[in-house]
């Protein structure tokens, strides 16, 4: 919970009047017209080639009802620290997690508190506020593309980019962890809540994401 002929032309020949016929003009034959070409079918479009873009994350169902960002937090984290991922409990504790959620300063902050425990090395923990679908995009192509870690993003509850959607604006916190090249790209996504993976179009993801505020986290080594 979170805040793608040949043509034949006919040659005539010149008629011959038969013995019975002589005498009478007899019209020569024409060469029959010739076709017009046959149309050239259109080449096939290419067709697109398509990949999935994705990373490998460690997950982990929330084990409270208001630890998604706890839970998300860990699988970013995965990513990040090759051992000993703290718990959930502990990222709770560093977030500053209660029953009413986690503040984004506070899921920052306890992911930088969890990077200098349990990591090594310098980290950026960075927050998102993409400002149009093709920056949303950007930001994911860069995370999961370039910097091979995954993102998290807060939607609402009730309006998740799957499934029916119901009145319920609950902050819900989930890992984008990866995307589909081509015209119409997909996401892939990572909700703590049940455990499950699913794929969303770009545009519902990014409606999704907007009706909550925009509000995204990465964290990637500097």
């Amino acid at each position: 919970m979170t805040r793608t002929p040949r043509i034949t032309a006919l040659v005539g020949a010149a008629v011959l009047a038969p013995p019975l016929l002589a005498g009478i003009a007899v019209a020569p034959a024409h060469a029959a017209p010739a076709a017009p070409p046959a149309p050239v079918a259109a080449p096939a479009p290419s067709a697109e080639i398509l990949a999935t873009k994705k990373v490998t994350i460690k997950v982990q169902k929330q084990q409270r009802s208001y630890w998604c960002v706890p839970a998300a937090g860990r699988a970013m984290l995965s990513r990040l620290i090759s051992r000993g991922l703290p718990s959930q409990s502990k990222l709770a504790g560093y977030m500053g997690t209660d029953s009413g959620g986690t503040t984004p300063a506070g899921f920052r902050n306890g992911l930088r508190k969890a990077l200098s425990t349990y990591g090594s090395g310098q980290y950026d923990v960075v927050a998102l506020r993409p400002g149009s679908q093709s920056a949303f995009l950007t930001n994911i192509k860069a995370a999961v593309g370039s910097k091979k870690v995954a993102l998290a993003y807060r939607v609402y509850f009730g309006y998740k980019p799957w499934g029916r959607q119901v009145n319920n604006k609950t902050g819900h916190m989930m890992v984008v962890r990866g995307y589909t090249t081509g015209s119409s790209p997909k996401i892939l996504w990572w909700d703590p809540w049940d455990n499950t993976y699913h794929t969303a179009t770009l545009a519902k993801s990014w409606a999704s994401v907007k009706k909550a505020g925009r509000q995204g986290h990465v964290a990637a080594k500097s």
